[in-house]
């Protein structure tokens, strides 16, 4: 994280874990955007009054580990990258501040909308029992004993909750993928801002201060977009645009 980023984080009105999940939306509108760190710096400047970020143990911007499930020949990640609607994600979520857990299912509806559900799990606990099959069954339809790990992901992400209306913001940066969390691929210099609602405004503050710098909602996902860097074979032709926008961003994304 940069100076200036961290500078702009201690502007912020700090808010507690406890306090922060008071204003968790699991039902949820999503829209997301991706910008040049440099430009988020500045979209932070404009902002700060209005939100509060969350921190733990003083640290504002704070890591996140992600391991990513699909079947064998990739079905979700071809889901989504086909544009079908009704489509299913299946991750383990690590907090390593706070060694908190997670296997967690998103289904995004047809309506826009995604559900999210989880389970808190222990890494000391086997992955294949009983309490994840039937989480998986219940809230896919897959089954755990066909998913297979695809990728790892880390990266840091910064929580905004706004002061007066339900809403959330996330900011990732720092985004690396790997196949065995032994070599580790960088996104660049890029972040991904993820606006998350109970209904979708073009109106609300941050939607407008995000159109005045000319950025636009853009599909994203990182599963998506770690599985074409690390699985040449699997490139499909709608993941183009995305890689076309991220070189332009970070300039030398290969």
């Amino acid at each position: 994280m940069s100076v200036d980023l961290q500078q702009l984080l201690n502007h912020f009105e700090p808010i507690s874990l406890n306090d922060a999940d008071k204003a968790r939306l699991m039902n949820r509108v999503d829209s997301k955007f991706v910008v040049s760190v440099d430009k988020l710096e500045e979209i932070l400047s404009e902002i700060w009054s209005d939100y509060q970020v969350l921190s733990i143990d003083g640290v504002r911007n704070l890591p996140y580990r992600t391991k990513y499930l699909d079947t064998p020949d990739f079905a979700m990640f071809k889901a989504h990258v086909n544009g079908k609607l009704n489509r299913y994600k299946v991750r383990f979520r690590e907090y390593p501040l706070t060694g908190m857990r997670f296997l967690e299912s998103k289904f995004k509806l047809n309506r826009g909308r995604t559900i999210k559900k989880r389970i808190s799990r222990q890494e000391r606990i086997p992955e294949e029992n009983e309490v994840e099959d039937q989480f998986v069954s219940e809230q896919t339809p897959y089954n755990r004993e066909d998913l297979e790990t695809k990728l790892y992901n880390k990266f840091n992400r910064i929580s905004l909750v706004h002061k007066t209306v339900n809403e959330r913001i996330t900011i990732d940066t720092d985004i690396y993928f790997s196949l065995d969390k032994e070599e580790w691929k960088a996104l660049g210099d890029v972040s991904v801002i993820e606006l998350k609602q109970e209904q979708f405004s073009r109106h609300a503050g941050f939607t407008s201060i995000l159109r005045k710098h000319g950025i636009r909602p853009v599909g994203f996902s990182k599963y998506c977009i770690g599985v074409s860097m690390l699985y040449p074979d699997t490139k499909i032709n709608r993941m183009k645009q995305k890689i076309l926008l991220l070189n332009k961003l970070t300039k030398h994304l290969s």
